[in-house]
């Protein structure tokens, strides 16, 4: 799985929590394209935001990330980066 494609499995886990960040198009739309990055101290993520997240990258990837380990992770995108590269790309 390539990074665009983990940026966009990403994006739809961070829309399931409800991210507020996320609405607006212009920043969901820099991060898809990697453009920009959504740091994760910046997001307004509460337990249920990131349990969404951990679920959305498991289903559509295989990959087990529990909510704790999301605070190793600087930002989204680096998040994807090491994704893609465990799923292969």
């Amino acid at each position: 799985m390539d990074e665009k494609a983990v940026r966009a499995i990403l994006v739809r886990g961070l829309e399931a929590g409800a991210v507020p960040q996320l609405f607006a198009p212009a920043a969901r739309a820099a991060f898809l394209a990697g453009e920009d990055d959504l740091r994760f101290a910046a997001l307004d993520m509460d337990s249920l935001a990131r349990m969404e997240l951990c679920i959305a990258i498991e289903l559509a990837t295989g990959v087990t990330i529990v909510p704790d380990e999301l605070g190793s992770y600087a930002s989204a995108g680096e998040l994807a980066r090491v994704l893609a590269a465990r799923t292969g790309d």
